[in-house]
């Protein structure tokens, strides 16, 4: 993972660079979009392959929440708190999310920016997650494993997909 320095007051914190990843889906744009629209949806399908999620509370609007609960094969819980700051159908979302330990100490925040471009065949989904960690020993093990976790748990958005249209 490639870290940049970033200026909080007087004192340096490592930061890692933003994640970018791209998803081409065989659907409308409209239902990608959808996709990210509610509780019902999210539950389906945000979560890395193995977890689930356990608890969702979602509402697409700006200053609406995107608080979603992860649960781990173990039974671990983790909670990502989030609210929609940008809604532009079908187009682009962004989502100020912050992700917190068992005891809902913040443990990172990211900016999470998702556009939705019309593609011949479907859709392409692109993501730009930046993220700023609190505290860089813990978090900066989790971020490093977005790539993979971001990739099943698109394998796990297109099945809902799937399902959306029936």
């Amino acid at each position: 993972m490639t870290l940049m320095t970033k200026a909080n007051d007087d004192t340096t914190t490592p930061q890692p660079q933003p994640l970018r990843l791209s998803r081409t889906f065989q659907a409308r744009r409209e239902t990608v979009f959808k996709a990210w629209s509610s509780s019902e949806h999210v539950r389906h399908w945000f979560s890395p392959e193995t977890y689930t999620v356990s608890d969702a509370n979602v509402r697409m609007q700006v200053g609406g929440p995107f608080d979603v609960c992860m649960r781990s094969p173990a039974g671990e819980q983790h909670w990502t708190r989030g609210t929609f700051v940008e809604v532009t159908p079908p187009t682009r979302l962004v989502i100020e999310m912050a992700v917190t330990d068992q005891a809902g100490k913040p443990l990172f925040r990211a900016l999470t920016e998702v556009d939705f471009v019309d593609v011949p065949g479907g859709t392409r989904m692109d993501v730009l997650q930046s993220f700023t960690f609190n505290d860089p020993s813990i978090a900066a093990p989790m971020v490093q494993g977005a790539p993979e976790g971001w990739r099943t748990t698109l394998d796990k958005l297109a099945k809902e997909i799937v399902r959306m249209e029936g």
